[in-house]
């Protein structure tokens, strides 16, 4: 067993004098980075977007906010129309159920309890409708955005276009890389 390991570490000194040799020993010689086939490639290969100011200056996407806003304003008012009359119907049963028979005491508070139920269950229909519009949105978006991309990185054959945002992985970005402005002219001008 000690010789197993004596051997594994002469082999390893062995590797390491060896890869030591051959890259101090290239005199003169430079690695170059492999060559791809992005003939006329962008002096900036890797650009970004500043997704933040993206979202805020994008008229499709402000646009279809609107309308999802506008949605929910429309469905908060309806539950609150509804929640209201509910409350309503509450406090008048229980200004008359002094006057009422068991009976109609436990067929009203059934009744209302039913009413209390429904409400809720169509709030949570609403509010799941609500999401699903709110995804199909976001990804309406994203694919406008994509498909923009695309088009447009054939012209500038860029490597990577990076979206930036604050918290995001990058921490730092060189402001000659911000191309968010032409991106912006560029989807702004297909929704006219």
């Amino acid at each position: 067993m000690k010789n197993l390991s004596i051997s594994l570490n002469i082999i390893l000194v062995i590797a390491v004098a060896f890869l030591y040799y051959k890259v101090y020993s290239d005199k003169g010689e430079t690695i170059s980075a492999p060559i791809s086939s992005g003939e006329g490639m962008s002096n900036n290969a890797i650009v970004f977007v500043n997704s933040d100011s993206l979202l805020d200056e994008y008229n499709y996407f402000n646009t279809l906010k609107e309308n999802l806003e506008k949605k929910q304003d429309s469905i908060d008012v309806f539950l609150r129309t509804r929640a209201a009359s509910l409350e309503k119907e509450v406090s008048d049963y229980q200004n008359s159920a002094a006057g009422m028979s068991p009976d109609q005491r436990a067929a009203t508070e059934e009744k209302l309890m039913a009413k209390q139920q429904g409400l809720m269950e169509m709030k949570q229909t609403m509010v799941d409708q609500l999401q699903e519009q709110e995804s199909v949105m976001n990804d309406s978006i994203h694919n406008n955005l994509s498909r923009y991309l695309k088009e447009y990185n054939k012209k500038k054959n860029y490597l990577y276009i990076l979206g930036y945002q604050r918290g995001s992985g990058i921490l730092l970005a060189n402001d000659s890389l911000d191309i968010t402005k032409e991106i912006l002219e560029g989807l702004n001008a297909q929704t006219k």
